[in-house]
């Protein structure tokens, strides 16, 4: 069973999760935008085994490697997505005046892949559409939906790497998924699956 908190950070307002398994206490985070002081006081010493990254842009990744280094938690990515950790145009820092500091991941993640937090099965699912490596993650009844899913919307498309067609896909792909998921998005307010089925325009296109 998890324990699920969440903090807002950064200008773009990214949700940042600390999700930890009841039964060892061990914790993950599920994208890390800074290394700010919130963010130490969020962690405020949990035993962090994983940084969960959703993708690579700088909003996500912009305190991976103070924490890193901080907690000796596993950088967890795609392999797509990899490339981005270490520079600042794939991640769009260069170009949106955000925040960038190389980091390395430790573990790369692919459609169908397991991360095993304490007694808690994390199943990675693939989907691209915002980036070419995006991933959900799926642990307890909930979806860590980074940037694909929003409270009835959909990331963006038109950055490098994103599709329309592929994000499309995606959403079609945790549309089918089993069960009334909880959905927990990287921007905005939390959602339900089945809300998003019956109300999203974009889950709900052809």
């Amino acid at each position: 069973m998890l324990d699920i908190k969440c903090a807002v950070f950064g200008s773009l307002e990214n949700n940042c999760y600390l999700i930890t398994d009841t039964a060892t206490n061990k914790s993950a985070l599920v994208d890390c935008t800074d290394d700010s002081d919130k963010m130490r006081n969020f962690i405020n010493g949990a035993d962090l085994e994983y940084i969960l990254l959703t993708h690579g842009h700088f909003d996500h990744i912009g305190g991976v490697k103070g924490i890193q280094e901080l907690t000796g938690a596993k950088v967890v990515i795609s392999k797509e997505d990899e490339p981005m950790l270490s520079s600042s145009k794939m991640s769009l820092a260069a170009f949106c005046g955000g925040l960038h500091n190389d980091a390395d991941a430790d573990i790369l993640v692919a459609d169908g892949d397991i991360i095993m937090l304490g007694e808690s099965a994390i199943h990675v699912i693939s989907a691209p559409g915002h980036t070419k490596g995006g991933v959900c993650y799926i642990c307890d009844g909930n979806i860590f939906s980074g940037d694909t899913l929003f409270f009835c919307s959909c990331g963006r498309t038109d950055f490098p790497g994103g599709s329309s067609t592929e994000m499309l896909s995606s959403l079609k792909k945790i549309a089918d998924l089993e069960g009334n998921l909880n959905v927990y998005a990287g921007h905005d307010r939390p959602s339900t699956l089945d809300f998003e089925r019956a109300n999203n325009p974009y889950m709900n296109r052809k």
